[in-house]
């Protein structure tokens, strides 16, 4: 009887490590890689902010499981119930419940946006993160600027053309520029807007915006801050998102903004997958890991849902190049115990963050270096292209960019046009039952 080796999750975590493995094993037949994911494609979050703006078209953020892992068996369900005892997982799929047997279990099943934590967020609220919520996202965004030029009454194509971001991290700054740029180049195309001048208002808990960076970064949080407020983005530090309505967004300081989109960017809870809550979690929920990334022996986890010691101390952060690296160790971990030799810790001392707030304006620390402007622009162009999981996808993406005719010289890059272009019709929709949303993460990080 072969190996039977189990990934849950088609995210970065998911796809490194059966990728990794596959290989490994190529031309043994006594070992088979088996990867549950609810969506059948991989999707590579780096450009969220490029998608919204339209300089990277949507298609190629996703792209195909069966392309990137071709050796492994796909199937595509939710995890019902994981049996640590008779390593068995049963999955739900179209067909119905269906029982996978284990010998090495590899969990990557991610996170999901804690929309609990804000009555009317599931209802009324956006995500960047959930399964089919960018590209629900990207054609909500063109629908709301239609109706808005199409409404006679002020005050309801003000509130069309209002936004609001919650939470003021990487993601969160990054998006508020973004959907100012697009919405300035929705504006320009439709023709009863003209002279209208669309609202992004950005909301942040802390004092200050992308409190991570401070105080080692000041220099490039407040590049970053700066960039934001230049895009025409709304800063209010020191406030909560308290609620969300069909009309809008209450703050916690009782004001309340009218608005027909409300995203969320805060608020990740991991995925705890029925049969696991034995396991030892730390107090944000995440599985405890060893330094080898193992919570059993035999059974491996990493990305959003697991907390991994740092080489030199502390935990992991969540982010999806950290959660590549967990892959690629947990993958090589997995091939040295069918072969009976010592499994390696993880070593990945980390490389920086980015974002992006228009063509060649971007804010980066990378090996703890500050990065201004085109210099770190280029260094998130570069690396972001470097560890898209498909080369084909990647250079597509590239070829997308560099086929695009530049901007006058000296002229604002943050406001580029972006020539609306059709977008991707889908079914999925963003707002999603708890069961559902929880199983959505079966293909996240």
């Amino acid at each position: 009887m072969s190996m039977e080796i189990l990934v849950l999750g088609g995210g970065y975590v998911g796809v490194w490590s059966a990728r990794r493995i596959v290989r490994s094993l190529r031309g043994r037949d006594d070992a088979r890689v088996t990867l549950v994911s609810l969506s059948d494609a991989h999707a590579f979050h780096g450009w969220t902010a490029e998608v919204l703006t339209g300089h990277v078209g949507v298609e190629r953020a996703f792209t195909p499981l069966a392309d990137l892992l071709p050796g492994v068996r796909l199937v595509r369900g939710a995890v019902a119930r994981v049996d640590l005892q008779t390593r068995g997982v049963d999955v739900l799929t179209d067909a119905g419940v269906r029982t996978l047997r284990y010998d090495r279990l590899v969990i990557g099943v991610g996170s999901r946006d804690a929309h609990e934590r804000v009555p009317g967020l599931r209802e009324h609220g956006w995500s960047l993160k959930n399964d089919g919520a960018l590209v629900a996202l990207d054609a909500h965004l063109a629908e709301v600027a239609a109706r808005a030029a199409s409404v006679v009454d002020p005050a309801e194509r003000a509130r069309l053309l209002t936004v609001v971001v919650a939470g003021a991290g990487f993601t969160g700054v990054e998006a508020s520029a973004a959907v100012a740029q697009r919405l300035r180049a929705e504006i320009a195309a439709h023709p009863p807007l003209a002279g209208v001048a669309p609202r992004v208002v950005l909301v942040g808990s802390g004092r200050e915006l992308l409190p991570t960076l401070r105080p080692r970064f000041d220099g490039v949080a407040d590049y970053a801050a700066e960039q934001v407020r230049q895009t025409g983005v709304e800063v209010r530090v020191g406030t909560r998102l308290a609620a969300v309505s069909a009309d809008g967004a209450r703050l916690d300081d009782g004001d309340v903004v009218a608005s027909a989109t409300v995203i969320s960017t805060v608020g990740q809870a991991p995925v705890a997958l029925p049969g696991t809550e034995g396991l030892l979690r730390d107090g944000a929920g995440r599985l405890l890991t060893n330094r080898f990334l193992q919570v059993l022996p035999g059974v491996w986890a990493g990305g959003d849902v697991a907390a991994v010691p740092k080489p030199f101390g502390g935990t992991c952060p969540t982010s999806a190049l950290w959660a590549i690296h967990h892959g690629l160790r947990i993958g090589g971990n997995v091939v040295r115990s069918l072969r009976g030799r010592r499994q390696l810790p993880f070593r990945f001392p980390g490389l920086g963050q980015g974002a992006s707030f228009g063509v060649g304006r971007g804010a980066a620390e990378l090996y703890g270096v500050s990065l201004t402007g085109w210099p770190a622009w280029l260094a998130r162009w570069f690396f972001f292209h470097w560890f898209m999981p498909s080369r084909a996808v990647a250079w597509r993406t590239a070829r997308d960019w560099l086929g695009r005719r530049s901007p006058a010289s000296g002229a604002d890059y943050s406001r580029w046009p972006v020539t609306p272009r059709k977008r991707m019709k889908t079914a999925i929709q963003p707002k999603m039952s708890a069961n559902a949303m929880i199983s959505s993460a079966v293909s996240e990080k």
